[in-house]
C-alpha cells in the first residue's frame, strides 16, 4: 500500500481540480472528504477534473467511511454535472463508466494522462449548456 495524497482546489467558481496518488485508507478518505466539502460547498452545476495517477483501490475502512458519509456525498454531487478523470490505469477507467451509468444526472468521462486539454474542453462544454 502506497502513501495516500488527494488535493482539491477550486479553480474558478464551478471547476473543482483534485489530484490523487496511492491507496486511500479509512483516515486518508476522513481527510479527502473533510476537503473536499467545503470546496464544491457554493458550486452549482460545476465539474471536477480528477488527475488520478498511481492510484489503488481503497481499503475498506476507505469504502466504510465513503457508506458513513453517503447523504453528504450525494449531497455533493447534485452540485457537480461532469466529472473528468485523467487516469492511465484501466480499473479506474472503468470505475468511471459504471459510476456514471449509476448515478443520475451525472457524466463521468475518463481520459489519458496526456489529454488534460481533451478534458478540460469537455468540462467547458458540459458547463455551456
Amino acid at each position: 500500500m502506497t502513501q495516500p495524497t488527494f488535493t482539491a482546489e477550486l479553480e474558478s467558481p464551478n471547476l473543482v481540480v483534485m489530484e490523487a496518488t496511492g491507496a486511500m485508507d479509512s483516515v486518508s478518505m476522513e481527510v479527502a472528504l473533510d476537503m473536499l466539502v467545503p470546496v464544491v460547498k457554493d458550486m452549482n452545476h460545476g465539474g471536477m477534473l480528477l488527475r488520478a495517477e498511481g492510484v489503488e483501490w481503497p481499503s475498506l475502512g476507505a469504502i466504510g467511511v465513503e457508506l458513513r458519509h453517503w447523504v453528504q456525498l450525494m449531497a455533493m454531487i447534485r452540485k457537480v454535472d461532469r466529472v473528468a478523470v485523467l487516469t492511465g490505469d484501466g480499473w479506474m477507467r472503468n470505475l468511471a463508466a459504471v459510476e456514471s451509468f449509476l448515478v443520475p444526472n451525472l457524466e463521468i468521462r475518463s481520459f489519458g494522462l496526456d489529454d488534460e486539454a481533451g478534458a478540460r474542453a469537455w468540462l467547458a462544454e458540459g458547463l455551456a449548456d
